[in-house]
């Protein structure tokens, strides 16, 4: 079958099928990866006097179909990309529309992500990028809260450049009623493994919320097909980020730390954890010497107890889950963006569900973040 044949509409321009399948009564719909759209009057609102004329700026294109951000004096968006890519469904800004969307695909709760909040992470000012984080997560949650029971806002923690200030912040979170949070991928000039975070991990694992951590957007290919590359080359960023938790031996030391790795598939994990195992065994003897921690498990043993993914669509990975684990998997739709399932997220779920039968698919499809998030 050609591309020409399979290739699907912008979200703006897809059709909701009129059937449409439903899990068995009683199994929820849980989708741990949507957006919202932050406003344009956002910082120019909510920052401090001493930082507003530094703030970050968004505003809208010429046509009024999407929004674009600029970070001192920077435009952060890259150009040439179409508006209905990312931000083509008004329900990313109108959650009237948004809890209509999700209706219309039977889902009972959605985890909410920013728009262009982890652009921030290019900020060289700390000190700004604390007040415009903290100014996003009150705008979050304060949106987020009339829907409380639908809708989850992922709020970010913002503590990475002082690690001794994150229980303050964790409880001034959970004060504002957040449930959900989530950390920059590879913030700037931040090593996560290093002696001066322990103090954050301990924080988050007591805080009882699973860490998230999200794709981004990276542009590292310019010229021909470099969009596509760059997507999917920003689709699969979690690999070095976790064997940096594994070996640095933060899970070993927060086993009730819950790490999340959104939006980058399941299939990667399988690899990963086959290769850990392999590389821990063929190193024990070294991590009894020069290669420290030593790790007190197997790799895929830490996995299990502490790591999940959320996917959009990895019909392979179902053949995987021997190896990254039924209780380890869940589901995100990615709305509104065009590589997410708004008006075929019913045929996705029953494509899994079918696939992995329906003890493991009433995890797949809400049991297990039910259960990570108490929901």
């Amino acid at each position: 079958m050609s591309l020409d044949e399979l290739k699907r509409p912008w979200p703006r321009h897809r059709v909701m099928p009129a059937e449409q399948w439903s899990p068995p009564p009683g199994v929820r719909i849980i989708s741990t990866d949507e957006h919202i759209g932050e406003p344009v009057n956002l910082w120019r609102d909510r920052l401090p006097a001493a930082f507003r004329d530094r703030a970050p700026e968004l505003f809208p294109t010429s046509g009024g179909g999407d929004i674009r951000m600029s970070i001192e004096g920077r435009d952060v968006v890259v150009r040439g990309v179409s508006e209905e890519m990312g931000n083509g469904l008004p329900g990313l800004w109108d959650l009237d529309i948004r809890l209509r969307h999700m209706d219309a695909e039977r889902i009972d709760v959605s985890f909410m992500f920013g728009g262009r909040i982890l652009a921030l992470t290019g900020l060289a000012d700390r000190e700004l990028y604390f007040a415009c984080i903290d100014a996003y997560n009150e705008w979050l949650l304060e949106t987020c809260a009339p829907h409380k029971d639908r809708l989850i806002g992922v709020a970010v923690v913002p503590t990475m450049y002082q690690p001794e200030a994150t229980a303050d912040y964790i409880q001034k979170l959970k004060d504002m009623g957040c449930r959900a949070i989530q950390m920059p991928t590879y913030p700037r000039d931040v090593r996560y493994n290093s002696k001066a975070m322990e103090p954050m991990w301990a924080t988050i694992a007591a805080s009882g919320m699973p860490l998230q951590f999200h794709v981004g957007l990276q542009m590292q290919f310019k010229g021909k097909g470099a969009m596509l590359a760059n997507i999917t080359h920003n689709l699969s960023p979690f690999r070095p980020l976790l064997a940096q938790f594994m070996f640095s031996g933060i899970l070993d030391r927060h086993p009730e730390l819950k790490l999340v790795f959104t939006e980058g598939g399941a299939t990667w994990a399988a690899q990963a954890i086959v290769d850990m195992d392999a590389i821990a065994k063929s190193y024990a003897y070294a991590m009894d010497g020069d290669l420290n921690p030593k790790l007190g498990m197997m790799p895929s043993e830490y996995w299990r107890r502490q790591c999940y993914v959320s996917f959009i669509e990895d019909l392979p990975a179902m053949r995987l889950l021997d190896i990254i684990g039924e209780d380890n998997v869940m589901w995100g739709s990615d709305y509104p963006h065009a590589e997410g399932t708004w008006c075929h997220s019913l045929e996705t779920l029953e494509a899994h569900w079918n696939a992995i039968g329906p003890e493991a698919g009433a995890k797949l499809l809400g049991g297990n973040a039910a259960r990570l998030w108490n929901l």
